[in-house]
């Protein structure tokens, strides 16, 4: 019971000290009585509209840190994809206001849209976000800016201004460009060619253009940042799902079925709509229907397509059965669109079939069934599709998901799209099939019907469990699936494989020589250069990744880099993992020649390293702390290259292992090295709850009492003139790697003591937990 009753603790200091909450007192009825008032009677044009402080999202916050990381590297056209419903604008908001404060200036503002209704939250968004309530002018429906200093505005106006050349004269410092996906329609066009901005920030829901293209080459061809499905149903921004895996009797395995990287649409549509194999196919859609959907009367259901045709079909098939059923593509003009959702929402039709995406208008959240026909390569498509049913609506408990699976060809990934609806993205997707999900987000549910699960196994064991002819193959293909050059950066990213998985066995150069049938790289301490690989691979501090690309690739010497023997050690643990005598080594000097004997290991150090230069999680800074310190704080590290890094490793000694306390003494410091899950289990001890960003609840090592000289050292930190340091991770491995420990800087205040053997203290952070680490922490 104590470990619970400190969770509740715990979780009401988040309410307590959240500032987004206002203490009331009698004093503040009137406040109270005005911001009531001002949400009944608000309107649009309300320059006095009463504005509670409000503050990001722990979720929202990462998205904050992950584009200030992105543009570290100079890459200022970020998009950010989000779920509706999440808070894209309000993203925007605090990243417009926090631009703004590195600035230490006013900096112009272009917000664009393609609804007036859109414009105007946006505006009040913005408004609220920076307390100032005459913030923001309309450029829509007649409304026309006069200082341009902060504009929202209609695409449209925009579009005929441009096209005027009276735009030219206006120059944004900051430009939001919200929907983003529609960037290749021709009046987007001139937001990503010819308009000048320090900053471009895209938000969307559904980052794929209506042609099935990328939108990705408009932004530096990455994410900046993401919100994923599973967070989105976590924090009940969107409703649960039961998702029904239906045994499909049509097999499209064959390679018939397959060119240019995905499903060849005309194949589908012939086996999906002519024959006996279509009509095997409707009676397996109707039993499943019956199963798991009885009650069709109540049904507002959108069922996704391979074609225009098979669209049709699907409808006339149903219309057959009685249902009120019609098919909605892009071949309908925007009248009928809009009577057939009109007639959707209103419970006058029953079933929609859509090819690929439900476009404009078709955002409803009365959707309560959604079945996939057809499988999507794409797994952007599959989240919005699924999407489209999961917002929340009165009456609407969760949404059905029918996937039809059948023999599905060995390049399809359905372990992509499976596990983008789990929790955590480290899980292994065959176990979870086996033993029925149990890391989905709270309320929904995956179930498979026993034919369904064998083809679904079958499938992951032919791409995860197959590895050896799965990424060759895909290797040669990946330029024309692509249309990206072949990089570790672009295949990690298109493929879905980890960076871990992708090095566990080879590193990337042995696994183009698989690829292509060459012998380049060397055997030699290969084991060793493997694991560094997959080391390297989880580290976040860049300038150590640049400073170890430059010694063994021979562009500079640690004398030109100025590097301490402290710094030495770090790049030598980073790179060896291992002490000079183990390695057969005198110098360090010694040690990274033999690295950089591996030409190929170099060459993926550097692509590693172009890799993680666009994928670090968050901005990193330097410590200033009371004596040197070459770490930068919320980057990771390894703990040999930590103790390195203080001087208690060496290249003579691998220093101290297995205690999650160093102590510093020359420094007068302390190192916690602190891990919030072990051993595969939630932990409910005290320290692993981290309700509050800044505060770390954390206990000593089960000996310490507070009146012994290391409790006092504790307890009078400041007094004494010690430095409190703290290092966390989520877990002890990722993988089946090491995981490293995010360096969170010192403690400045010791806000509390109780109890001895061990003593549970809270420590108050110079800088708060970054915040994907924080979210991790919270969920333990």
């Amino acid at each position: 019971m104590p470990h619970m009753m400190a969770r509740f603790q715990a979780e009401s200091e988040t309410y307590w000290a959240n500032a987004s909450f206002e203490t009331f007192d009698e004093t503040q009825a009137a406040k109270f009585r005005k911001a009531i008032d001002g949400v009944r009677h608000a309107s649009s044009d309300s320059g006095s509209r009463f504005y509670a402080d409000i503050e990001p999202f722990a979720y929202q916050r990462r998205v904050l840190e992950a584009l200030l990381a992105a543009r570290a590297p100079q890459s200022f056209r970020n998009l950010v994809v989000a779920a509706t419903g999440t808070g894209k604008t309000v993203i925007a908001a605090f990243d417009y206001r926090q631009h703004r404060q590195s600035l230490g200036r006013e900096c112009s503002l272009l917000f664009v849209a393609h609804r007036k209704e859109i414009l105007e939250q946006a505006r009040d968004c913005f408004r609220a976000v920076l307390k100032d309530f005459d913030f923001g002018e309309l450029y829509v429906d007649g409304h026309r800016p006069t200082s341009w200093e902060a504009v929202f505005a209609s695409v449209q106006s925009l579009s005929r201004y441009a096209s005027a050349g009276e735009l030219a004269e206006h120059r944004f410092g900051f430009v939001v460009v919200d929907e983003v996906h529609h960037g290749q329609a021709d009046s987007y066009r001139f937001l990503f060619d010819s308009l000048e901005a320090q900053i471009l920030l895209g938000l969307s829901a559904t980052p794929e253009r209506m042609d099935g293209r990328s939108i990705l080459p408009d932004f530096d061809n990455r994410y900046a940042a993401e919100i994923r499905l599973p967070e989105a149903l976590e924090e009940k921004l969107l409703c649960p799902f039961h998702y029904f895996g239906v045994s499909d009797p049509v097999s499209v395995a064959g390679d018939h079925f397959w060119s240019g990287g995905r499903y060849n649409v005309r194949e589908l549509e012939n086996v999906y709509t002519q024959g006996s194999q279509s009509t095997d196919r409707l009676n397996a859609i109707f039993g499943a229907l019956h199963r798991y959907f009885p009650e069709l009367s109540i049904a507002r259901c959108v069922g996704f397509c391979a074609s225009v045709e098979h669209a049709h079909f699907m409808a006339a098939c149903f219309s057959e059965k009685g249902l009120n059923a019609c098919a909605l593509t892009s071949g309908s003009d925007g009248a009928t669109r809009q009577h057939l959702v009109s007639e959707f929402r209103s419970d006058r039709l029953q079933f929609l079939f859509v090819v690929d995406i439900f476009n404009e208008g078709g955002d409803v959240p009365e959707i309560n069934l959604v079945m996939f026909l057809r499988p999507t390569e794409s797994l952007t498509v599959f989240l919005q599709q699924l999407g489209r049913g999961l917002r929340v609506a009165p009456e609407k408990d969760c949404l059905t998901v029918l996937d039809f699976v059948g023999q599905t060809h060995r390049r399809y990934r359905v372990d992509r799209k499976l596990s983008a609806l789990l929790r955590s993205s480290k899980s292994r997707i065959d176990r979870e099939i086996v033993r029925d999900f149990p890391h989905l987000p709270p309320g929904c549910s995956i179930q498979f019907e026993k034919v369904a699960k064998e083809h679904v196994l079958e499938n992951v064991k032919k791409t995860l469990g197959n590895l050896q002819a799965f990424i060759p193959e895909s290797i040669n293909t990946f330029e024309t699936d692509s249309c990206l050059p072949l990089s570790f950066g672009h295949f990690v990213e298109q493929s879905g494989i980890s960076p871990i998985e992708l090095l566990r066995r080879r590193t990337w150069s042995e696994w183009q020589d698989l690829a292509r049938g060459t012998q380049l790289v060397d055997g030699t301490h290969l084991g060793d250069i493997r694991s560094a690989l997959r080391r390297i691979a989880l580290r976040t501090d860049i300038a150590l990744l640049e400073k170890a690309f430059a010694l063994v690739s021979g562009d500079a010497t640690a004398e030109q880099l100025g590097l301490s023997q402290a710094e030495q050690g770090i790049v030598h643990y980073l790179l060896w993992g291992k002490n000079g005598k183990d390695l057969g080594v005198d110098t360090y000097q010694q040690a990274r020649q033999l690295w950089a004997n591996h030409t190929s290991a170099v060459q993926d150090l550097r692509e590693i390293l172009e890799w993680r230069r666009t994928s670090h999680p968050s901005i990193t800074h330097s410590a200033e702390l009371p004596f040197t310190c070459p770490l930068r704080v919320h980057a990771a590290y390894g703990l040999r290259e930590i103790t390195a890094a203080f001087g208690k490793a060496d290249l003579h000694t691998t220093g101290p292992a297995g205690t999650g306390v160093v102590h510093l003494p020359d420094q007068r410091a302390y190192i916690h090295l602190v891990t919030f899950q072990k051993r595969g289990e939630r932990l409910l001890t005290h320290h692993s709850v981290q309700r509050l960003p800044d505060l770390l609840h954390w206990e000593t090592q089960a000996a310490t009492t507070q009146t012994r000289t290391t409790g006092q050292k504790y307890l009078n930190f400041q007094k004494l003139d010690y430095t409190i340091l703290f290092f966390a991770r989520y877990e002890k491995s990722v993988e089946g790697e090491t995981a490293p420990f995010t360096f969170l800087g010192r403690a400045s205040e010791l806000v509390s003591a109780e109890g001895a053997r061990p003593i549970r203290m809270k420590w108050r952070l110079e800088q708060a937990i970054p915040a994907e680490l924080y979210e991790q922490s919270r969920s333990v």
